[in-house]
């Protein structure tokens, strides 16, 4: 990677989360009820629709209420009822984590809620293809805990990682539950995600992988992922701002164009087909008055596309 592309060309941004903070997604997760139902999903006692505070504390319930797609569902071929166990521990992983402000961010939330059951622990794990953004991820984790103990219990892991290649992605997280259980063996079923999620990461997948590469990272986050699955694609527009940016900063550009990305128009629908065909559901949001609102879009207008998983091979 050159430092003359200012993360222009992997998407790995020095002070991204200056521009984006953390709370901007968070708020919005809460608010329209997903954060809500991924609590319910994964953590003991967390079976109503109450919100955590910054404390912990349960606030007030939340004004959407998140449900299944049940046409989809209904149309995909022996699907079965979603994976109901809820594990002791909940292992997370944020797939193109930058420095980790928001990875540590959503892995707080779980945190926050399981400390109150005292049943559960939290096992994180951030993965970026920038060494020095992982550094600091790691580092700066070090600096904001509060003590010992909650060090023991929540201390997310941090490695550089090429995405791309099915065989750095694959040892990536077979090293990490290697080391968190210490007890990797090859005749037990191996360990999965409770909660994996890709933010603004799959366009950059996309451009240095194309159709099929993109569609193989898909495969392989479904396949790494128990429960949840939540992404946040680049839209298609985004693609030439990011070809226009190298180009203004007189930097090689990038083909982005329709002819070698064709995914790249419908690129939501073509995400969320690849998902569906690998035993995961979307996850709708209701209001109130039974109005359906079919995407959750950040202030920058992209959506967050939450998948939950309906079928699983245990062989």
């Amino acid at each position: 990677m050159d430092a003359e592309d200012k993360g222009h060309r992997h998407g790995n941004f020095p002070n991204y989360y200056n521009f984006h903070p953390p709370q901007n997604r968070l708020l919005i997760l809460e608010q329209c009820g997903l954060m809500t139902y991924i609590r319910r999903g994964l953590v003991i006692g967390a079976d109503d629709d109450s919100k955590l505070g910054d404390d912990g504390s349960k606030l007030t319930s939340t004004r959407k209420k998140a449900r299944l797609d049940i046409a989809a569902c209904a149309a995909t071929v022996g699907e079965t009822c979603s994976i109901a166990v809820k594990d002791d521990i909940i292992y997370y992983c944020d797939l193109g984590c930058n420095e980790g402000d928001l990875t540590i961010a959503m892995a707080s939330s779980l945190w926050k809620a399981v400390h109150n059951n005292k049943k559960q622990t939290v096992r994180c794990l951030g993965l970026d293809i920038d060494s020095t953004l992982i550094e600091r991820a790691s580092n700066k984790f070090s600096c904001e805990v509060v003590d010992d103990k909650e060090k023991e219990e929540f201390m997310p892991v941090f490695k550089d990682c090429n995405l791309c290649s099915s065989d750095a992605h694959n040892n990536a997280c077979s090293s990490f539950f290697a080391d968190s259980t210490k007890t990797y063996q090859e005749k037990i079923p191996r360990k999965m995600f409770s909660l994996t999620t890709i933010f603004s990461t799959t366009m950059w997948i996309h451009i240095h992988s194309g159709d099929d590469g993109l569609t193989k990272f898909l495969e392989r986050a479904c396949g790494w992922t128990k429960k949840y699955l939540l992404i946040e694609p680049q839209h298609s527009g985004c693609y030439r701002k990011a070809k226009v940016r190298l180009r203004k900063m007189k930097r090689p550009e990038i083909d982005v164009s329709a002819e070698r990305l064709k995914m790249r128009n419908q690129i939501e629908n073509e995400i969320e087909k690849v998902v569906t065909g690998c035993g995961f559901r979307r996850v709708k949001i209701d209001l109130e008055a039974d109005e359906q609102v079919d995407d959750v879009r950040t202030a920058w207008n992209r959506t967050l596309q939450l998948y939950e998983r309906t079928e699983i091979d245990e062989d």
